[in-house]
């Protein structure tokens, strides 16, 4: 269902200007949500984990309560912002923990005039927009998208926990190497490849062949599991939703949505799912065979999936959230997430406070590391226990 516009508020920007006033349409159920993903256009802005295909998959996914927002400055177009409740009374994008570089959906024109209407409004129509949810959690949300700025980062918006580490791919492969360290990253990988090399019939797959993506996802389902249990860290590609969205996605989504692995004798033993939108390849996740780890495969894998990035003119390569050495071994840009969140009830407004607070507190951890190569260390062992 559809509700009715609920809030129409106002604010006077400057002295001189006239007040701004911002409009808020609740949009709720599977059926209405599946008609506001379609209505997405390509002129419009919209990052890969608002792209259709992405939204459409897990709007499919059993369990999902979409609650999507349409926000509109006067006189202007919609801004949409595509949530989903959750068990606990938050509302936050579609996706949640898979969503890792948000940004709302619609034209610059209509994104630049809410901005305009500021925070204040905004929330004020918001909170009085009737909406089932204690609190929005509008996490992992890009400042800025294809010349956009994000009208739902406020001043009061905070730095998310992790940052995401990329490379612009400027020239030929050989002109990326030289760049982030080629004449040591060619040694190593041959190195690695010789053992590989004695094992057995290496091959590269860019991308992986839709009719065999059931198999490449269960098995990265099957290594992901192994690696967090060993580290001690939640499963989060464990849960069935979760398996039925993403298999959803790669086998529909091609071209932007696509796996690529490497294996062995035909064995599979490193794979990565990779969102290709405008001239961004990201990384989304990937996982190896720990049993060949001598010979770096999930090293290998990217090597080769750099190189097919720039034979394919991809302009940025992306390593995704999470700071890891062999990401800080190609990438020297830094992108800072912001949360925002928003309370809507008491108990929501408490949740939003907490909330805030603990992505300041574990940004902090994560920016010490001493104190966060701690923290890891005891998590595994814990999971030894």
């Amino acid at each position: 269902m559809v509700d009715a516009t609920s809030y129409m508020g106002s604010v006077r920007p400057a002295s001189d200007a006239q007040p701004i006033g911002v409009s808020v349409d609740v949009i709720t159920g599977v059926a209405a949500a599946r008609s506001s993903v379609a209505a997405i256009t390509p002129d419009m802005v919209f990052t890969g984990y608002q792209h259709p295909a992405f939204l459409s998959a897990w709007v499919g996914t059993a369990g999902c309560d979409p609650m999507f927002l349409s926000i509109s400055a006067a006189g202007h177009g919609p801004v949409l912002l595509p949530l989903e409740r959750c068990e606990n009374g938050v509302a936050g994008y579609c996706g949640g923990r898979h969503a890792n570089g948000n940004f709302p959906v619609g034209q610059r024109d209509d994104m630049a005039a809410l901005s305009r209407a500021g925070e204040t409004v905004i929330k004020a129509a918001i909170k009085a927009a009737g909406i089932s949810a204690n609190s929005l959690f509008l996490e992992r949300q890009h400042v800025q998208w294809d010349g956009a700025a994000n009208p739902f980062v406020f001043g009061s918006s905070v730095a998310s926990p992790n940052i995401a580490l990329s490379f612009a791919i400027n020239g030929d492969f050989n002109t990326v190497l030289k760049t982030h360290g080629g004449k040591s990253k060619r040694k190593k990988i041959r190195s690695y490849r010789r053992k590989l090399d004695a094992d057995g019939t290496v091959e590269f797959l860019h991308p992986v062949p839709s009719d065999q993506v059931p198999r490449f996802l269960d098995r990265f389902f099957m290594l992901k599991a192994e690696r967090f249990r060993q580290a001690g860290i939640a499963n989060v590609f464990g849960d069935d939703r979760t398996k039925a969205f993403l298999l959803d996605l790669f086998s529909k989504g091609a071209p932007d949505h696509t796996l690529h692995g490497l294996t062995l004798d035909g064995e599979i033993i490193a794979v990565i799912g990779c969102t290709n939108h405008g001239g961004r390849l990201t990384v989304e996740f990937g996982s190896f065979d720990a049993r060949h780890a001598q010979a770096r495969p999930g090293e290998q894998l990217f090597f080769s999936a750099v190189a097919h990035a720039c034979e394919t003119g991809v302009g940025v390569f992306d390593f995704g959230i999470g700071d890891e050495p062999y990401k800080r071994s190609w990438c020297d840009i830094e992108t800072v997430h912001m949360d925002t969140v928003i309370g809507l009830t008491l108990s929501g407004k408490a949740r939003a406070f907490a909330q805030t607070n603990r992505s300041r507190a574990v940004r902090t951890i994560k920016s010490n590391d001493r104190v966060w190569s701690a923290v890891k260390s005891l998590r595994r062992a814990m999971a030894r226990r």
